[in-house]
């Protein structure tokens, strides 16, 4: 199986948060590809960048932050590009008036769908929209069958 990794899960993973815990178990034991997309990874860094601002990392440590998320995708992730064809679907989703979707986690389950892969999220919403379109995804954090795929 390939797993294409959200921004919230590699920022769970590169931050100390409350749900870093499952999310650590779930890519530590899984023996799947992880795919990590550029959007993903711009997402990846806003988010880092940010709490960097709200916490008042000095410089050494925001260097660090960004080396470490740089060097975890490097070493265990496929980089992929969003395609025009994904931003193409995206818009499609995010026009079905039974789902609702941002435009950014359509993206990501656009990106996903073409792919063939699992999406993983820590977004229970974009978890929702991805079943209703049929994209398999699952959610580390949740109590429910851990690490299976949700449909």
């Amino acid at each position: 199986m390939t797993l294409y990794l959200d921004a919230s899960i590699v920022v769970a993973l590169i931050a100390s948060q409350d749900v870093s815990t499952p999310v650590h178990s779930l890519l530590d034991e899984s023996q799947d590809d992880f795919i990590l997309s550029d959007f993903a990874m711009a997402e990846c860094s806003a988010a880092l960048a940010r709490l960097g601002r709200v916490d008042r990392w000095s410089s050494d440590l925001h260097q660090s932050v960004f080396a470490e998320l740089d060097g975890w995708v490097d070493t265990m992730a496929e980089a992929v590009l969003v395609l025009p064809e994904d931003i193409g679907l995206a818009t499609d989703f995010v026009r079905q008036p039974t789902v609702a979707l941002r435009a950014p986690d359509a993206i990501h389950i656009a990106a996903a769908h073409r792919l063939g892969a699992t999406l993983v999220t820590l977004d229970r919403g974009m978890a929702r929209a991805a079943a209703a379109l049929g994209v398999p995804n699952l959610n580390p954090a949740e109590a429910d069958a851990p690490g299976e795929p949700k449909d």
